[in-house]
Parts: C-alpha cells; sequence; structure tokens
C-alpha cells in the first residue's frame, strides 16, 4: 500500500470513528410547555432537563422561557429540538445583571464576559432529583403542554409539574 493509500485510509478511519462515537442518535419527542414561577410567567428562565444518571449517560435538553412563560426543549446530545423518553429532573436559572436587567446576549460581541448573577433560589437551580415535584416523565409520544410550576417563595416539595 502507497504511502498516500495508507494516509487515505488512515483519515477515513478515524474520521468514521468521530462521526460514529459522537453524541446520541436515540429518537427524540416534542417537549415544550409553559413555565410559572409563583404564579406568573417569567422571561430568560432557563429550564434544564436532567435525566436520570442510569439511564446510557445522557446529558438531557434545556429551553429557556419568553415572556409568557413558553419554551421549547433542545436536546444537547443532538442539538435537536426534544428529548429522549424518560424521567428527568428539572432545574432553572435565570441570570441577570447585578442591575436587574437582562443585558447583551451572553457570548455576542457586546457582551465581553459581563458578570451575571442568578437570580433563582438555590433550591430551583440545584434541585433535589428525589423530590416528585422536581421530577417528569417524558411519554413515547413526547408533551408539549407541559405545565411547570415554581417558587421563590414556597417549599419546592409544593411545587412542580401541574
Amino acid at each position: 500500500m502507497s504511502v498516500r493509500s495508507s494516509l487515505f485510509f488512515h483519515g477515513l478511519l478515524a474520521f468514521m470513528c468521530v462521526v460514529g462515537c459522537g453524541g446520541s442518535t436515540e429518537t427524540l419527542v416534542p417537549v415544550g410547555g409553559k413555565l410559572l414561577i409563583d404564579g406568573q410567567p417569567l422571561d430568560g428562565v432557563v429550564v434544564t432537563f436532567i435525566p436520570e444518571v442510569k439511564v446510557k449517560n445522557r446529558i438531557g435538553g434545556t429551553g429557556t422561557t419568553d415572556a409568557a412563560g413558553a419554551f421549547t426543549v433542545t436536546d444537547l446530545d443532538q442539538n435537536k429540538p426534544g428529548l429522549p423518553v424518560g424521567k428527568y429532573t428539572l432545574s432553572y436559572s435565570r441570570r441577570r445583571l447585578p442591575d436587574g436587567s437582562a443585558g447583551p446576549a451572553p457570548g455576542t460581541a457586546s457582551d465581553p464576559g459581563i458578570i451575571r448573577v442568578e437570580t433563582l433560589p438555590t433550591y430551583l437551580v440545584s434541585p433535589d432529583p428525589k423530590l416528585p415535584a422536581n421530577q417528569v416523565d417524558i411519554p413515547k409520544e413526547g408533551n408539549t403542554k407541559l405545565e411547570l410550576k415554581a417558587s421563590k417563595k414556597s417549599s419546592p416539595a409544593l411545587m412542580g409539574p401541574g
């Protein structure tokens, strides 16, 4: 085998391994809904779906609420809308500038590393996965009408999917 053929073969083999060993190819189902915090919609909340650890090393997915509290989830493994079927723990985060404003979009040229602070309580940002209020099951048909409820004031055990 010539050097050129050998390099091509090994390059092709490496490429196939990288492509073949990439992210998950599990079937995704549509996931989305609405989040209310203390009964009100809140824009800019990142809703994170953390999969059960025992389920295949999934990364999970996220969606960001709009002014009406609506969100659509994107799978982080495949960078596509939806999630694989399964049980997830919910986590919420809303980072703002110290003055409370959203500021420029994170990672843009107009945001030279501006420091943002978390505006939600720790029990929403780092939820207890053992509490049923912090869990949601995504069925095989998906769910685009999730009604999530959280509170900055109340016990997390009293909140959760509606």
